[in-house]
């Protein structure tokens, strides 16, 4: 009884002290983050210091690659980053703009639901600010982001954290948050904390 109240006090003042923390009666359940080096760069385990938590995250990732990966979240919370490495041509344009969409859509539904998580927290593709890339690709992640939304939603277990906007600047990604026009700095992954921190 006495540990049991001083667990509730702790998780009161643990989002005064450290500014994130995901207090609740989960805490014990792992928090398993997955995806490309977005997530691979993101330190989780100082992000979420009252979360058991693992990093799965790979530079290079794309979605197709985690199944073969042979995770087992059964059970689990899982956080979802991954989307990046997918963008090209088809996504840019309009002829086949909307099957990549329907076909990404399907292999993340179909990713997720073989995993069989406990939770799953799907955040948004992130805009870019890379060499190269064509000035529509980021309304195009936008309309992915969408259909992403609607998708999780449906799932029933999912939450889809949209970050998208908090990292827009003229259209691209704010570079105020990223090294390179695609990773994050620090101030690029406080904000997918505090985010995040604010769904668990």
């Amino acid at each position: 009884m006495i540990r049991c109240v001083r667990t509730k006090i702790l998780c009161m003042m643990l989002p005064l002290v450290v500014g994130l923390g995901a207090c609740s009666d989960n805490e014990a359940t792992e928090l398993c983050f997955v995806g490309d080096s977005l997530v691979a760069g993101w330190d989780v385990y100082s992000a979420f210091p009252t979360r058991v938590v693992r990093n799965d995250g790979v530079s290079g990732a794309r979605l197709e690659d985690l199944l073969t990966w042979n995770l087992d979240y059964r059970g689990k919370d899982v956080v979802m980053l991954v989307g990046t490495n997918n963008m090209g041509l088809a996504i840019i344009h309009d002829d086949t703009r909307q099957q990549f969409i329907a076909d990404f859509v399907e292999e993340y539904r179909h990713t997720i639901e073989s995993w069989a998580p406990r939770r799953v927290f799907v955040i948004s593709i992130l805009p870019r600010n890379f060499k190269n890339d064509d000035e529509r690709l980021n309304s195009c992640i936008q309309e992915l982001n969408l259909a992403l939304s609607q998708m999780v939603k449906a799932l029933g277990y999912g939450t889809f954290v949209d970050v998208y906007d908090y990292f827009l600047y003229e259209g691209k990604l704010n570079m105020n948050y990223s090294l390179d026009g695609l990773h994050l700095n620090d101030l690029g992954y406080n904000i997918l904390n505090v985010r995040l921190s604010k769904e668990l």
